[in-house]
């Protein structure tokens, strides 16, 4: 034994080495501020999933691409889950889902005077609405026959198309709307008179999802689950959420704009005096 070395230091010595993070790459999509390449850690989502993934014990890398690109490289076990993604029968039958961890709050956009109060399924007879692509929103609106569905890959298409008359709304996360209105507004002033409606068409659960030949796959989930479970109660969840809201609050107030009285402007012209 060497001078000065005690037994405790010789078991400590013939401890094994603390195991190293077990690796996840995980995808998600162009989908800000919730995921993408160049926001605060990646995005809001990002962040809370890969906080308790590393809490739980793992090492975490998030690979941006579009969202086609996310699902089809899922399936196929190209990486091993998806950091943001609502739950449908199909993909709960090739993926597995953890606890919801957020909601999207999904609105109808419109220009003034156009569809300003559609917050049912029925008020939106008739109309072009844009959505994203390869989005799945729920099988009642997708099979909606009497509204035309006109599908982009990027957010700021629907809005822009909006402005423009191409389409008479958006459905779309209200977060996300207002985060490519605010980053937009400077190049395209027309997108301050997009307005939304009073309530929600549909709130959809956000989850974590792996796929299940992932080594460990269920442990994986379940131990996002009781992490996400400690960030609830331990404040983490909120603190995260928080610190995204404050990044992402427009640094000025937006100047008042005019809103045009769409009761005068669709009321009969008044008679020519004589």
């Amino acid at each position: 034994m060497r001078p000065g070395w005690t037994l405790t230091t010789l078991l400590l010595l013939a401890l094994p080495a603390p195991a190293a993070p077990l690796p996840l790459h995980l995808a998600a999509n162009y989908w800000e501020p919730y995921t993408g390449k160049d926001l605060p850690q990646q995005g809001v989502a990002s962040d809370i999933v890969s906080t308790a993934l590393r809490r739980a014990g793992y090492a975490v890398d998030i690979t941006i691409m579009p969202w086609s690109r996310v699902l089809t490289s899922a399936y196929q076990h190209q990486n091993d889950g998806v950091v943001a993604i609502w739950s449908t029968s199909e993909r709960r039958g090739k993926l597995l889902f953890s606890d919801s961890y957020m909601s999207n709050q999904l609105f109808i956009l419109h220009m003034p005077c156009r569809l300003q109060d559609a917050s049912t399924l029925a008020q939106l007879s008739g109309a072009r609405i844009g959505i994203g692509r390869d989005y799945e929103y729920s099988d009642e609106f997708l099979s909606q026959k009497n509204v035309q569905l006109e599908p982009v890959d990027r957010t700021i298409q629907n809005l822009l198309k909006l402005t423009i008359g191409r389409i008479d709304g958006v459905l779309e996360d209200k977060l996300i709307a207002q985060y490519h209105i605010q980053s937009n507004i400077a190049a395209h002033d027309a997108l301050g008179d997009i307005e939304f409606a009073p309530a929600p068409l549909m709130t959809l659960p956000l989850y974590l999802a792996i796929n299940p030949q992932t080594a460990h796959a269920r442990q994986i989930i379940e131990q996002f689950n009781l992490e996400l479970g400690k960030m609830r109660k331990d404040g983490t969840l909120d603190t995260i959420i928080a610190r995204f809201q404050q990044q992402l609050a427009p640094k000025t107030p937006p100047s008042p704009r005019q809103r045009r009285d769409c009761a005068q402007e669709h009321a009969a012209p008044a008679p020519n005096k004589p």
